[in-house]
């Protein structure tokens, strides 16, 4: 599947987890899964979610319509305004955001999407919230200066005491942060003058002033979030629905259902050649004059107990082992069945450094001497020697030629 748009994924999921009858197909990763949902049909319910972000170009236009008529049809209250515009939507913008980045829940429309929650879903939907949320300030600021083009629209506060008129004051110089042009003192009194005494003259076109600061406090406190608030969901969402099995348990279900084996298994015939050539013919015998020597993981037996065990402890003690007797043994003694491994080969290098001349006889038991499992041994010795470097001599000794096994 080409890379598609996290929208695209989204709807493709969705048809998976909406799905009555699933399309039986074998897929390798997880973006052919969703492009195998192609066929499906696209739920209703998706398509008007998609639409619901639109509800806001209506909603912020009524609401500034209802904020220049009440009260009493007197213009914009400006404290109503930023109630409206700016700390209502800064709340709902800050909750959207730490319950669907942070805890992983949506909005409360996400069950009329999905009978399925998770992660996934809920950013999701929280996304079209922020964009409900965005597009509601913007379609109520257009309209705003729609109506200042076309009639006029007069922005005060009224107030009879003059503490309060200080504090307003106040309160819209906090909200400019020192980075915007706070309307001068005397559109001040203009403005809440206006109230009662009606606008006129020059006067009323000082009301530009107000429209261009909400719209700079809007913009600043509340666009400004909500555009960086929705490249962090686009990004999570992208990433989350990568990874979406992870957080849903019926996708991932279907998903398990669909993929292909990782590994396919093929039997190998026994007839089949070695992969790499023995390059050794050790000799097999019947009968060897009993000498002492190194047992590696055999019981304790031989000639007058003079026997060393090797591979019961660890590694350093075998070491030591081999340093004390590496002059007076010379054989190493190893039953057919066991594995070649390093910590042997250390050892044989071991005795070779020590001055020793080590000689290896391989113990074979009743089920290991046919001729096929004689060239397997041969085989598996040979490529041991070679790949650890060990000239030595290695004989084939059948059960019952003297040493017990």
């Amino acid at each position: 599947m080409e890379r598609s748009s996290s929208g695209r994924a989204f709807s493709l999921g969705l048809r998976w987890l909406a799905a009555q009858d699933a399309p039986r197909t074998a897929v390798r990763d997880w973006r052919a899964f969703l492009a195998a949902a192609e066929p499906l049909p696209e739920p209703r319910r998706l398509r008007l979610a998609r639409l619901w972000p639109l509800l806001a170009l209506l909603n912020g236009p009524l609401a500034l319509t209802a904020l220049m008529l009440w009260p009493q049809r007197s213009g914009v209250h400006l404290l109503l305004f930023l109630l409206v515009f700016v700390f209502v939507p800064l709340v709902l913008l800050a909750w959207t955001a730490l319950s669907a980045l942070v805890s992983g829940r949506g909005p409360w429309w996400r069950l009329l999407l999905s009978h399925h929650d998770d992660r996934v879903i809920g950013l999701w939907c929280a996304r079209q919230a922020l964009l409900n949320q965005g597009l509601f300030c913007i379609a109520g600021l257009a309209w705003l200066w729609l109506a200042l083009l076309t009639r006029q629209v007069i922005f005060y506060w009224s107030t009879s005491v003059t503490a309060v008129s200080e504090s307003v004051a106040a309160l819209f110089g906090a909200l400019s942060l020192g980075l915007l042009d706070v309307p001068s003192a005397a559109v001040v009194r203009a403005a809440e003058a206006g109230a009662i005494t009606g606008w006129q003259g020059a006067v009323l076109a000082d009301s530009h002033q107000w429209a261009l600061w909400l719209s700079q406090v809007v913009g600043l406190w509340v666009l400004l979030p909500w555009v960086v608030l929705l490249a962090l969901c686009q990004w999570c969402l992208a990433q989350r629905i990568a990874r979406w099995p992870e957080h849903n348990q019926h996708l991932r279900l279907l998903f398990a259902q669909a993929r292909e084996p990782d590994v396919r298994y093929r039997a190998l015939q026994p007839e089949q050649p070695p992969v790499e050539p023995a390059g050794h013919d050790f000799p097999l015998v019947t009968t060897l004059a009993p000498e002492p020597g190194f047992r590696w993981r055999l019981a304790a037996a031989g000639a007058g107990g003079e026997d060393v065990t090797l591979g019961a402890d660890d590694q350093r003690s075998d070491e030591a082992r081999v340093r004390t007797a590496a002059r007076r043994l010379r054989r190493w003694y190893v039953a057919g069945h066991a594995v070649p491994t390093g910590d042997l080969a250390d050892l044989l290098h071991l005795h070779c450094a020590s001055g020793g001349e080590p000689q290896l006889v391989v113990l074979l038991n009743e089920g290991q001497q046919d001729e096929a499992r004689l060239d397997a041994l041969r085989h598996t010795w040979g490529v041991f020697l070679e790949r650890n470097r060990l000239p030595l001599t290695l004989q084939l000794l059948r059960q019952g030629g003297g040493v017990d096994a």
